[in-house]
Order: C-alpha cells, then sequence, then structure tokens
C-alpha cells in the first residue's frame, strides 16, 4: 500500500498544490491590496527559492506521511469491508476523515494551552483546506500504487510536478489575460 512511486507522487503533488495556493493568494493580495510603495517585481521570491523549495519539499514529505498515506490506508480498509477493495471513492471520504481528525487534535492542544476555544466556523475552515490538500494527492498516490500493482510502470513524480508547473503555467496566463480583458473594459 505504501510504496515508494506513491509517497513521491504524493509529495509532488502537494509541492504543486503549495504552488498553486501560493501563487493564488499572491495574486489576490496583489488585486486586493496593492502596495503604492511596495516592489512587486518577484525578485524576493526567486531570490529565496532555493531556501524555500528543500524546505517545502520537507513539509510535503511530512504532509504524505502523515496525512495521505494514513488515509490511502483507511481508503483500503473501509473498502474492503464493504466490499468494495478498489472502488476510487473511498479515498476521497477518508481523505476528509483524516483531516478532521488533525483538526479536532490540533484545536484540542490549543484549547488545552490556551484555554481558549476558537469559532467552529475556523475549524472548519480548517479542515475544508487541509482535505483540499490531502484528497488529490491521495488520488494520485492511489494511481501509482494501482499501477504498481497491475505491472505497469509507476507514475513518475516528474510527470506530476511537470504537469503541474504547466498547469500554473496556464493558470496565470488566464489570469493575466482576464486582467488585460478587465482592464481594456474599464478604459
Amino acid at each position: 500500500m505504501w510504496t515508494f512511486s506513491a509517497i513521491r507522487v504524493a509529495t509532488a503533488a502537494l509541492l504543486v498544490e503549495t504552488v498553486f495556493a501560493t501563487t493564488g493568494l499572491a495574486l489576490w493580495g496583489m488585486t486586493r491590496h496593492p502596495d503604492p510603495d511596495g516592489d512587486d517585481s518577484g525578485i524576493f521570491g526567486v531570490v529565496f527559492l532555493p531556501v524555500v523549495v528543500p524546505l517545502l519539499a520537507a513539509f510535503a514529505l511530512l504532509l504524505t506521511v502523515t496525512l495521505v498515506l494514513p488515509a490511502l490506508w483507511l481508503a483500503g480498509r473501509a473498502g474492503a469491508r464493504r466490499g468494495h477493495g478498489g472502488a476510487w471513492w473511498w479515498v476521497p471520504v477518508a481523505g476528509a476523515a483524516v483531516p478532521a481528525v488533525l483538526v479536532a487534535a490540533v484545536g484540542l492542544v490549543v484549547a488545552a494551552v490556551s484555554g481558549a476555544v476558537g469559532s467552529p466556523a475556523v475549524y472548519g475552515w480548517c479542515w475544508c483546506a487541509v482535505t483540499a490538500f490531502v484528497v488529490p494527492a491521495a488520488l494520485l498516490a492511489r494511481a501509482a500504487n494501482r499501477r504498481i500493482a497491475a505491472g505497469r510502470p509507476a507514475l513518475l513524480a516528474r510527470n506530476v510536478a511537470l504537469g503541474g508547473c504547466g498547469a500554473v503555467v496556464a493558470f496565470l496566463a488566464l489570469f493575466v489575460g482576464a486582467v488585460f480583458l478587465v482592464d481594456a473594459a474599464g478604459s
């Protein structure tokens, strides 16, 4: 169940998802809260990229081991109990259950340490965000495991990362095109 290919693919997927989220938040921040005196060239990100990427990779590997692989295991167990061992729909179910346990545990620890309980909406949004990261990575890891079990070549993390980077470039191109259209319509 926990093959090296699945670990690599899930880690690559989490990295790509992080790039998507960071890009989206950066673009949202630039459009919502422009800083007239700030430097929007992006040079800060380019300079610190060699430092940030290994740290992000280590964090993605930690998330893979603590969230994605347990979700895969839980999906396999739940599917086997119901007679649908290889069914894909167990992965999103388990991918939502594992983050729920994590968010609840973190909420209990924070409540015990600080003596205050956060709003249920905060916990709900945190659960949604973590689930949105875990489920796609778990589905790709499941696909990698199934390919190996079928005797086919492993799903390569390089393909996932390059495809994801291509999607980020396409996303940015669409965003820039939309900004130019909105700007042209407003002039």
